[in-house]
């Protein structure tokens, strides 16, 4: 009766008015449907969901651990890089004080040598010094004789004119002395 009523009203279409028998094999059918769905459908599906939340989270897990890994190994070649850093320092300061060391022996040596050839030059200057005083000493002696024997007109003999010489020079000498 409310049927009609709704029907006859147009309020409901005729296919959407609920008759009991179709309404309660409609309800049984979606519940036997939902079971059957339940145990073949859903469950699989919410098998394969956990699986993938599973999956995700271990994938999580182990980027995680890559993470720490790189993190970890990060540190070590940033140890290993400022180890190298000090050893390249220490090769430099090293170096540096081998060039120092090198430096100074290398003016030591050239001290040294200059010093000796200071040396020699004063040997060869004192040589030759005492070649020219030798010399001047042989033609002091000559001129003096020659004066000497125009001054006596006479002949002196070379060695006694040498003799007579080489004692005036002497007694010079020591007196200067």
């Amino acid at each position: 009766m409310l049927e009609m009523t709704m029907t006859m009203a147009g309020i409901l279409p005729d296919f959407m008015t609920p008759e009991g028998t179709v309404l309660a094999w409609s309800i049984f059918v979606f519940f036997a449907l939902l079971a059957v769905l339940w145990k073949f459908a859903f469950g699989p599906i919410m098998h394969a969901l956990e699986e993938r939340e599973h999956k995700i989270q271990h994938d999580i897990d182990a980027a995680a651990n890559k993470l720490k890994e790189a993190t970890a190994k990060m540190a070590e070649y940033e140890k290993k890089l400022n180890t190298a850093r000090d050893e390249a320092a220490k090769i430099i300061a090293d170096g540096k004080r081998d060039v120092d060391a090198l430096t100074a022996e290398e003016k030591t040596k050239a001290k040294a040598e200059i010093d000796a050839e200071k040396e020699r030059a004063k040997r060869e200057i004192n040589l030759a010094k005492d070649a020219a005083v030798a010399e001047l000493r042989d033609r002091v002696v000559s001129l003096t004789g020659d004066i000497a024997a125009k001054v006596i007109r006479r002949e002196i003999n070379h060695d006694d004119h040498r003799a007579f010489i080489a004692t005036a020079l002497n007694d010079i000498g020591a007196n200067k002395n």
